[in-house]
């Protein structure tokens, strides 16, 4: 094992020898497994490593934690009663950095003197703010969408409404809903299923678990309006297990329903029944996948699965499958109860309706905003939340999640919208806008991003399960960069990974390239 506890590739080749299972097996395991494996104390201590928490202290909070503690990430105390872990991420993005201690999360100044003096406190959830007259994702959920839907449109009607609408998926590839919903009508089998993804954890991003913690009736609702569109008559909302909080209010959130008669057996008295299960995930970045994520709701471990066949023909137990990010879902009430053309009528933009975006810490005003789309990213980081503090200066943005590219301070006059930022090979994704101040290295920034990639990488494909470890010792060693071997591993990666954590860990990393090649180190 590493300083830090955990097998390594020597380690791993080993074992693969012995077992008689191929090493890419053994080394999805581990990786899946890592904090299974890490020795837990009596009290367990998990620091966030994510995104919003670099950009915070640029990870001085895990220095200083490993130094108090006087353990290694990965360690036990000699005498049983503390370890230390590390997590991504815990959703506490607007009060960077971050600690779940036991079943406490703390955050925000003075984190770490806390924790080393055992005094963790509850950190406070953020309360959603919408820019417009008319909100669509920060108004309570009402139920009355679904009553409409089922005195006055037949489930067709409905389709058609949201692919009407032109609502694209907020949980990174943008893909239009009712397509997704229309695939899913139309293939055979009389048993179908709707999944809430909200399992996606992008570092950085924490709109999903507001929505799941403040409105989940809101989200219960899009999930019943999905099933009635498709004609599945059971859902899934899959949570994060670093979100301790969201299966709980949901839970709660349906148990209300089922009383009021909005879910369940021969909803309204309309002949239309729809259950709701909740599931907590397992820790692994690469389950907000849909493939992985069905595997896992079937009990396999989350890897990802070759496509086609897609979820829409067959997910779920071999059954059609309609797989949503929360966001998404969290949309469609609106669209049931107001129509297309009012939702299309929300946006100036390209783009029609609505979007969250959260920012981090750095900003004078952090938070999670609904807004329409179209605002330039300048009017969101200045005028929305303010700029950043200490009157430091914007150096770059990261928008969308580990898998966007950096948006530089150059460029904040791109409009929020999809098209715009992937011009600048930036993305929408789940909206997340972590900003880097001046004081950023931007060889830090890298090797902290491939760190990540590295580490959530389920190990089936082996471009993103070796490429990945080698980018991040490229910029770990503190030696010039190959350039040339560099270019060469990031089109390997594009080009050969299974899945898009894989192949969009290179957006990143080419855009640092592209914008600040002179702090890179290369050779």
């Amino acid at each position: 094992m590493d300083a830090r506890g955990v097998l390594t590739d020597d380690d791993l080749r080993d074992v693969a020898e012995r077992s008689g299972m191929p090493e890419a097996t053994v080394y999805g395991i581990s990786t899946f497994y890592e904090d299974l494996l890490q020795p837990r104390g009596r009290r367990h201590v998990r620091v966030c490593t994510g995104t919003a928490c670099f950009a915070a202290t640029g990870d001085a909070h895990v220095e200083a934690l490993r130094d108090g503690l006087g353990l290694a990430v990965g360690e036990r105390s000699p005498d049983g009663g503390v370890s230390l872990a590390e997590t991504v991420c815990l959703g506490f993005c607007h009060a960077s950095p971050a600690v779940r201690d036991g079943d406490l999360i703390d955050a925000g100044v003075g984190v770490v003197e806390r924790v080393l003096a055992g005094a963790t406190r509850q950190a406070e959830e953020p309360a959603p703010t919408s820019l417009l007259a008319e909100p669509v994702l920060t108004a309570p959920g009402t139920w009355e969408g679904l009553r409409i839907a089922l005195s006055d449109a037949t489930p067709e009607s409905l389709l058609e409404e949201v692919k009407a609408a032109e609502l694209r998926g907020r949980g990174g590839a943008g893909f239009p809903a009712g397509t997704k919903w229309q695939f899913a009508r139309a293939a055979a089998g009389e048993q179908k299923y709707i999944v809430a993804n909200g399992d996606e954890g992008d570092p950085g991003s924490y709109i999903d678990k507001v929505l799941m913690e403040s409105n989940p009736q809101l989200l219960l609702e899009g999930l019943a309006l999905a099933g009635y569109a498709v004609g599945a008559s059971h859902g899934f909302v899959v949570t994060r297990s670093e979100y301790p909080r969201s299966k709980p209010a949901l839970e709660a959130a349906a148990t209300r329903a089922c009383a009021e008669g909005v879910l369940g057996e021969d909803i309204l008295g309309s002949g239309f029944s729809f259950h709701v299960t909740i599931v907590e995930g397992a820790g692994s970045y690469v389950v907000g996948e849909e493939t992985a994520l069905l595997a896992c709701l079937q009990g396999l471990r989350g890897t990802v699965s070759a496509r086609p066949p897609f979820p829409a023909e067959r997910g779920l137990f071999g059954r059609p499958t309609v797989v949503n990010n929360v966001e998404t879902l969290c949309n469609v009430p609106f669209i049931a109860e107001h129509g297309a053309d009012a939702y299309r009528a929300l946006s100036p933009g390209a783009t029609p309706g609505s979007k969250l975006v959260c920012f981090n810490e750095r900003f004078v005003r952090p938070g999670v905003y609904e807004v329409p789309f179209g605002m330039t990213v300048r009017d969101l980081c200045e005028d929305v939340a303010g700029g950043l503090r200490d009157g430091r200066e914007i150096k770059a943005l990261q928008i969308g999640g580990p898998l966007a590219g950096i948006l530089p301070a150059s460029r904040l006059d791109t409009r929020f919208d999809f098209a715009e930022l992937a011009a600048e090979g930036c993305m929408v994704g789940h909206g997340s806008i972590v900003a880097f101040d001046d004081t950023t290295s931007m060889r830090a920034l890298a090797r902290h991003l491939l760190h990540f990639g590295a580490a959530e990488s389920c190990g089936t494909c082996f471009p993103c399960r070796i490429g990945l470890r080698r980018a991040h010792e490229m910029f770990a060693d503190g030696k010039p960069v190959d350039r040339a071997l560099l270019d060469e591993l990031l089109e390997t990666l594009e080009v050969a990974s299974l899945c898009a954590h894989g192949s969009g860990m290179p957006a990143p990393i080419r855009s640092l390239l592209a914008h600040f090649p002179h702090e890179l180190g290369l050779a």
